[in-house]
Formats: structure tokens, sequence, C-alpha cells
């Protein structure tokens, strides 16, 4: 039997391309690597990693310093700048840790909200920087609130009113590298004299 490696649909051994995908059939799937499953939020964890990504539980058996407090030992990390901290320097959200710099960021399932606005063409604006770059971006909110109030107009006020913003989610191991480009302000060439 033969295999699409992106579908994974099983074909005859005669099959040379998958009809779907219109690429080359292989003779065996890879096998996923294998995994183990946090104790703290049933994430996935690498076999070799020291830590959860999804929490910020760690698992190292050697003893890391905090990185604020050098003398302190660490015992977890930050999902969204994944440095180690110790207990005084984390705050647990919903099964997630957290530094004191990056707790105040709203989070859900290892994303994190990076931009939040009323007003949907600056969202877009926001969103498609941040896709250019090469960051992940997914954006909530961004149905015609009319739907909500039939016959009310889906604007800035309306958003402002409902308490409906447009919120755009980047993971959160990209959070800081969306926020360094966020910060940047309009290239030299950009601006008017």
């Amino acid at each position: 039997m033969k295999f699409c490696p992106n579908c994974k649909i099983e074909y005859t051994d005669e099959a040379i391309f998958c009809s779907d995908c219109n690429i080359l059939l292989v003779e065996a799937l890879p096998v996923p690597a294998p995994m183990n499953q946090c104790d703290n939020c049933s994430g996935e964890v690498d076999l070799d990693s020291d830590y959860c990504p999804q929490c910020g539980t760690l698992y190292a058996e050697d003893q890391y310093s905090c990185t604020n407090h050098p003398t302190g030992i660490a015992t977890g990390v930050c999902v969204v700048c994944q440095k180690l901290f110790c207990n005084e320097c984390l705050s647990e959200k919903k099964k997630r840790l957290y530094c004191t710099d990056h707790v105040h960021i709203e989070a859900s399932e290892g994303w994190t909200v990076i931009f939040s606005s009323t007003d949907y063409y600056e969202a877009e604006i926001i969103r498609g920087k941040l896709d250019s770059a090469g960051i992940t971006t997914h954006s909530t909110n961004t149905t015609n609130i009319g739907v909500l109030a039939d016959g009310f107009m889906d604007n800035a006020l309306g958003r402002t009113i409902f308490r409906y913003p447009i919120k755009i989610f980047v993971p959160a191991d990209q959070y800081l590298s969306a926020k360094e480009i966020l910060s940047e302000g309009p290239a030299a060439d950009d601006t008017e004299d």
C-alpha cells in the first residue's frame, strides 16, 4: 500500500500521485515522535523537553537558577518569555505560569492577545503587519456585530457598546517578537516632510 504524506489517504500499490493533493505517494507514513503528557495541563511534551511549552511546568532533573534571583531555584517557565523563574516570581493563571512582567497578558490555549481594538480596519492593518513579518496570527470577533443587534451599525462605537472588540492572537512563544514588530515606527522613507 502507498500513502499520501499530506492527507494520509491510503492508495493501492499502482497509484503514484494523490488524487486530492497532487503530490507523490510514499511507501509508509512517518511515525510521530513519542510524546509525554503534562501532569498539569495534559498537553503534549517532547520526551527531551525540560518543561511543558503549554503551561510552563518544569520537568528538568537538574536544578536551575531563577532569572530574577540567581540564588533562588527555578520552579517553572513563563509561557510568554520562556525564562526560568522561582515561585516568588511566577503567577499561575488558568493552569499556565507567567512571570510578573507577563501575567497581565490575556492568553488562551497557547495563544496570547497582542492587539485589541474596536476598529476593524485598524485590527486588519496590525494583523497584516504581523503576518508579513512571519508571525502566526489568529483573529477573533471579526464577524459583523449586526448579527447581535438587528439593524445596529457595525462600527467602533457599536463594538465598544457591546464590549465586542476584535482581538489579534499570536502563539505565546511569538509574543515578544510580535510586540517588537508592533513597537517599530514607520521607516524613515515612509514619513512625510
